[in-house]
C-alpha cells in the first residue's frame, strides 16, 4: 500500500521520527516534502479563492495545498488505496494488519476515506458500525469532522477531490469531512493515529512540535475576520446546537428511529493496539 508522509523541509527531524516509527510498526513510509506556508513562491498558483466572510492564512492554503499534491501522487498510482499522514502523528502498534485488513474488507469498498486519527472533541455518528475490521469499529460521521493527520483514501476519490477541491475557499478539514459534501466517510475506533497536542504522551520534541504545516487555532483565531454582535450570537448558538443541544436530543429522537438509524455522540480515543 502505497503510505505518504507530508513533511516540511525545514523540519528534518520530524521526518526522522515518523520514518523509525513507520519501520517499526511494518509501514515503508514515503515523505512527500509539504509546500511552506512560508514561502510565498511555493503558494503561487494555488486552487484558494477567497470569498466574502473566509479568509484562509498561507497556512491553511498550505496544508490543503500539500495534500492537494498527495492525492496527485495517489490518483498517478496504481494502488486503490493509499495512507496519507501528517508527520506528528504516533502510530498504534497494529497499523500496518489493520490496513491490510481494511483494504480488503468487503463491507467497506463504498467508503471514500477512512479517518484514523483520535477525535477528543467527537462528532454524532451512526451508532451501528459499518463494520469491524480487526477489532476495530468503522463508523459513520452524520455531521463535519476536522483533523487530516491520518486517513486512508481510495485512488478513485483521490482523482475525484482534485476535480472537486481544484478551487477552494475553506479550509481542508471543512472542505473535506463534510458528509453534505457526499463524500462517503468512514472513521476508525479506536482511532490507529494519534496528534501530539492530543496525546497524553509525549513523542515529539518541543522544538519539533512547533514546525507544523497545519494552521494552529491561535493563528485561526488572530486573523479571523471580526464578526459583529449579530454575527457573533449566531456563531455562538450554532456551536452550542451542534456541540451540546443536538447530542443531548438523540437518546430521545433515537426512539423514533430504525435501530440502523440511530445516532450517538462519539469520541473516539487512541489505543496504540486492540486485542
Amino acid at each position: 500500500m502505497l503510505s505518504l508522509v507530508i513533511n516540511l523541509a525545514r523540519a528534518p527531524g520530524r521526518w526522522a521520527s515518523i520514518a523509525a516509527l513507520g519501520a517499526a510498526r511494518g509501514l515503508a513510509l514515503e515523505r512527500l516534502e509539504a509546500v511552506d506556508a512560508s514561502d510565498p513562491a511555493a503558494l503561487a498558483g494555488s486552487g484558494y479563492r477567497p470569498r466574502r466572510g473566509e479568509t484562509l492564512r498561507p497556512g491553511e492554503v498550505a496544508c490543503f495545498e500539500s495534500h492537494r499534491a498527495a492525492w496527485r501522487r495517489i490518483a498517478g498510482g496504481n494502488a486503490a488505496h493509499a495512507l496519507v499522514l501528517e508527520d506528528d502523528v504516533f502510530l498504534a502498534d497494529d497499523i500496518a494488519p489493520w490496513l491490510a485488513a481494511a483494504a480488503a474488507a468487503a463491507a467497506l469498498p463504498a467508503l471514500d476515506i477512512i479517518k484514523l486519527n483520535a477525535f477528543p472533541r467527537g462528532a454524532l455518528m451512526r451508532r451501528a458500525p459499518l463494520a469491524v475490521v480487526a477489532g476495530r469499529a468503522v463508523l459513520e460521521p452524520v455531521q463535519r469532522t476536522a483533523d487530516s493527520s491520518a486517513y486512508l483514501i481510495t485512488r478513485g476519490f483521490a482523482e475525484r477531490a482534485l476535480m472537486l477541491h481544484a478551487h477552494y475557499s475553506l479550509p481542508l478539514d471543512v472542505a473535506l469531512y463534510d458528509p453534505a459534501s457526499g463524500v462517503r466517510l468512514g472513521h476508525a475506533d479506536p482511532a490507529l493515529a494519534i496528534q501530539q497536542q492530543y496525546a497524553d504522551f509525549r513523542f515529539l520534541d518541543a522544538a519539533e512540535e512547533a514546525t507544523t504545516i497545519q494552521a494552529t487555532l491561535a493563528e485561526r483565531r488572530r486573523h479571523r475576520p471580526r464578526k459583529g454582535p449579530l454575527a457573533l450570537a449566531g456563531a455562538e448558538l450554532s456551536r452550542f446546537g451542534r456541540r451540546k443541544l443536538w447530542p443531548a436530543l438523540q437518546p430521545a429522537l433515537n426512539l423514533a428511529r430504525p435501530a440502523a438509524e440511530r445516532l450517538a455522540f462519539r469520541r473516539i480515543p487512541f489505543a496504540r493496539q486492540v486485542p
